[in-house]
This record gives structure tokens, C-alpha cells and sequence, in this order.
């Protein structure tokens, strides 16, 4: 090669490779072709269970809850609750969920589980939009507590509260069937009996 003959640029073999190891792009998770059987199962139905809260699908996103949590209360109960508030206009609306980290898959005595990382963004629609004092005291209220996880906002001329917050979940299968449910709701149940002993263990 002659001193005046540019040399050929190295090929971006990086990218590539890491491109090659995706092997399917779902809604708001990627499985890769060196997830396990297990994490690209929990993959598709946490991909599934996201759209559904987005969408508020509620009969499919009851589906996916851990099946022990209605010994507190029955499906056929909580189905209704969430319909009607759904009709009353007093469900959240989820805007955007970005999953930041899966933990790997660990078993426990009944099962596998993870535990799943998560950014959500929530609107909140105003119960009293002409009060403003309320509305005012509701701000503090909901900025409280989210202090440790997250910011809240209040659009005036909407009269909506955006909540910006961090989330965990856990992701349970007990029945070649994943299920979830939100950790902290996990810390409130564990006093009730409902999750197996092992696995409160694993988990605090």
C-alpha cells in the first residue's frame, strides 16, 4: 500500500455483533437471542401486561395478577371496583412505562421469580377542578409521597397532576404462567400470608 492510499476504516464489527443479538423487538421490552426460555417468556408476558395497563385493559390486567392476592379480595370483586371506576373517570391514566432493569430469574420453593425495575409516567385528572386550595393540597399530598421515588407536577390550566415516578414489581411463576404485582403492595400482603414463605424470604 502506498504512503498516499488512505487505509480502508475499520468496520463498525461491535455494533454488529450487538445488533445480531436481538431477536425480537415487543412493546416496551427486547428479548435477546441469549435470554433463557424463561426470561423471554417473562419478557412477552410483561410485554403484554404493560400494554394492558396502558390501555387500561382491565379484565386482561387482572388476568396477569398474582391469583393469591384475591383471597383479599375476590376477582369477581375487584373487576367490578375497577370497572366502575373506570367509568367515573378516577383511574390514573399511564402515559409511558420504561422497564430499566430485569433482575435475572431465581427460583424459590413453589417457583421462579424477578423482580422488575420500571419509570412511569401517570396523569392524574383533578377530582375538584374550582378549588384551587385543594387542588394546591393535593399537590403536597401527592409530592409527598412520591418524595422517594419520583416528582410530581401540577398543570393548572389542565388540571392535572403529572407523576414521574420509579417502580417496582415483582414477577411470579408458580404455574408456567407469569403473574405480577407491585412490591410495594407485596411488603402490605406479607402480613396477611398470602406469598410462600421462601419466597418473603428472598425478597426482604
Amino acid at each position: 500500500m502506498s504512503a498516499c492510499t488512505p487505509e480502508a476504516k475499520p468496520k463498525p464489527q461491535l455494533k454488529l455483533r450487538a445488533k445480531e443479538k436481538i431477536e425480537t423487538t415487543l412493546p416496551y421490552v427486547t428479548i435477546n437471542k441469549n435470554d433463557s426460555k424463561e426470561m423471554k417468556s417473562l419478557k412477552k408476558a410483561l410485554s403484554e401486561y404493560t400494554q394492558a395497563t396502558i390501555n387500561n385493559d382491565i379484565d386482561k390486567l387482572v388476568g396477569f395478577i398474582y391469583p393469591k392476592k384475591f383471597k383479599i379480595i375476590s376477582k369477581k370483586k375487584l373487576l367490578q371496583t375497577l370497572r366502575e371506576a373506570h367509568n367515573r373517570g378516577k383511574i390514573p391514566s399511564v402515559k409511558n412505562i420504561k422497564h430499566l432493569n430485569i433482575k435475572p430469574i431465581e427460583s424459590y420453593n413453589k417457583g421462579i421469580y424477578s423482580i422488575i425495575t420500571s419509570s412511569i409516567t401517570t396523569i392524574l385528572n383533578s377530582p375538584k377542578v374550582e378549588d384551587e386550595a385543594f387542588e394546591d393540597y393535593m399537590l403536597d399530598m401527592l409530592q409527598h409521597k412520591f418524595a422517594s421515588r419520583g416528582t410530581v407536577t401540577l398543570d393548572k390550566k389542565k388540571h392535572q397532576f403529572n407523576i414521574q415516578h420509579k417502580n417496582k414489581t415483582l414477577a411470579i411463576n408458580e404455574h408456567n404462567s407469569w403473574k405480577f404485582i407491585g412490591l410495594r403492595k407485596v411488603k402490605q400482603y406479607i402480613e396477611n400470608g398470602i406469598f410462600p414463605k421462601d419466597l418473603i424470604r428472598k425478597i426482604q
